[in-house]
């Protein structure tokens, strides 16, 4: 079974389907308000998730796990579990993405994480500690930390899915079949509309080219000598992750979503349940 943005670029069908998912919630029943004449409202990073289990055909579990969600896929020859986290963040330059030659350099925004407690438990462990970062010293064995910390929390999030299908039919969940799904979308225009574009990334951080520090923050460079990991250990332990868009699995175009009429929360009971 091909999934769109797992296994294959979605369909229209299925892309038609996710807008009107995600344009459900503009009718005043999403979390975010927006800045515009109408007072529409837009899904929230929850509501996003939610979107995209309906578009799978699952129920998210919506807690704190690495994944938020998991589905089956063919993979050669065989049917394996792909897991998918999903991200959002508005984006200024999103969209630049229709600029073949300004899409080569537009990068995603994904912050992966912001466990202080279990990154400086791992430090620890490893002989690391608060002053050394305060100190930009031994920025490569930081690196290695914050992406071991990654990798730990992956294949926990792994180890349940796997013991919550023990009465399904037995599938291993495969890490190279599993995504971060980045949902990005620009500010309004002067119409009040949002561009938005989904793409899928391996859910395998790769390892860059070096690390160094920068200010407060622990900074991993690409081969292109870009900026793709930042990691805020002394602030949150903020770690954001900025893979090139070209380098995506799979991915849409750019879209806007639909209007639906403004709808209050009297009219909306009154829809469903009839007068009082």
């Amino acid at each position: 079974m091909s999934q769109p943005f797992l296994s294959a670029d979605p369909s229209p069908d299925q892309m038609r389907a996710l807008v009107k998912y995600l344009s459900t919630y503009r009718d005043g029943s999403g979390n975010i308000r927006e800045d515009d004449p109408d007072k529409s409202t837009r899904a929230d990073s929850r509501q996003i998730e939610r979107c995209f289990a309906e578009l799978f055909g699952v129920k998210p579990p919506e807690s704190k796990s690495y994944y938020d969600f998991a589905v089956e896929i063919n993979k050669g020859g065989g049917v394996v579990v792909s897991a998918a986290s999903v991200k959002s963040k508005e984006i200024e330059k999103i969209r630049d993405f229709r600029d073949p030659k300004k899409r080569k350099t537009l990068r995603a925004y994904l912050e992966i994480a912001n466990a202080s407690a279990k990154d400086w438990k791992l430090c620890r462990e490893m002989g690391l500690s608060e002053d050394n970062f305060r100190g930009h010293k031994f920025a490569s064995e930081f690196g290695d930390a914050i992406l071991q910390r990654q990798s730990d929390e992956r294949a926990s999030a792994e180890g349940k899915i796997q013991k919550q299908r023990k009465n399904a039919a037995n599938r291993i969940v495969d890490a190279n079949a599993s995504v971060f799904l980045s949902v990005m979308y620009s500010p309004m225009d002067k119409d009040h509309q949002r561009e938005y574009l989904v793409s899928s990334y391996p859910i395998i951080l790769p390892k860059p080219g070096r690390w160094e520090f920068r200010s407060k923050a622990l900074v991993g460079f690409d081969e292109h000598d870009g900026v793709i990991y930042e990691w805020y250990a002394l602030s949150g332990s903020q770690f954001k992750y900025y893979p090139l868009i070209n380098s995506r699995r799979y991915g849409s175009k750019l879209f806007q979503l639909l209007k639906p009429a403004q709808e209050s929360l009297h009219q909306k009971s009154v829809r469903m349940f009839g007068h009082v």
